[in-house]
C-alpha cells in the first residue's frame, strides 16, 4: 500500500498536477520556498498518511517520503506565547528533517515563517530559511487529529504524546 502511495505521488509531483504538495484528496499542511523558489517542500495528509516532498520546483522530487501518521512527530503549539508555532519531524535513517512554522499573533498581517532543519544524529546538517512570503500552507492541526484518530494522546502536561497524562 505504502508503495502505491509513493509512486503515485511521485508521478503527480513530477506532473506538477498536485496541488500544494497533495494528490487526490489529501489536505495540505505546509508549503514554502527556498534559494529564491529554486526549491520547494510540500507536506500532505493523504489519508493515514503524511507525504513530504522536497526538490527542485521544476522536476522530480530530490526528496519524497511518505509516513504512517503516527510515524511522525509533532509538537503541537502549547497556547503560550507571542507566537503561533508547530512543527513536524520526519526521519529517514540516521536523518531528521524538522519542519516548523511561527507566526506572531500580535501583528495583524504578519507573514509566517518556515524553516527546515536537516540532522543527523544530534548534529545539525542544514537550515533552510522559507522565502519570505512563501509559505502558503502552514496549518498541523489535521495531523494532530490524525494522530489522535490512530489512538496518540498529546499530554499538554508533559508535553509529549503518550496514552494519558
Amino acid at each position: 500500500m505504502l508503495g502505491k502511495l509513493i509512486t503515485a505521488a511521485l508521478a503527480l509531483f513530477i506532473t506538477g498536477s498536485a496541488q500544494a504538495g497533495c494528490f487526490g484528496t489529501g489536505t495540505p499542511l505546509f508549503h514554502c520556498t527556498f534559494n529564491g523558489a529554486k526549491k520547494t517542500i510540500d507536506v500532505c495528509l493523504q489519508g493515514e498518511v503524511v507525504v513530504y516532498h522536497f526538490g527542485s520546483t521544476d522536476r522530480a522530487p530530490d526528496l519524497l517520503m511518505a509516513r504512517r501518521e503516527i510515524g511522525v512527530e509533532m509538537t503541537p503549539w502549547n497556547g503560550i506565547g507571542r507566537s503561533i508555532w508547530e512543527e513536524i519531524t520526519f526521519y529517514n535513517g540516521a536523518y531528521s528533517y524538522n519542519l516548523s512554522y511561527a507566526i506572531d499573533r500580535n501583528i495583524e498581517s504578519a507573514p509566517v515563517d518556515g524553516r527546515l532543519i536537516v540532522g543527523e544524529g544530534d548534529s545539525e546538517v542544514a537550515e533552510l530559511i522559507c522565502d519570505t512570503g512563501s509559505v502558503t500552507e502552514a496549518n498541523f492541526y489535521p495531523l494532530f487529529e490524525a494522530k489522535e484518530a490512530a489512538g496518540q494522546r498529546y499530554c499538554q502536561e508533559t508535553f509529549s504524546w503518550g496514552a494519558g497524562c
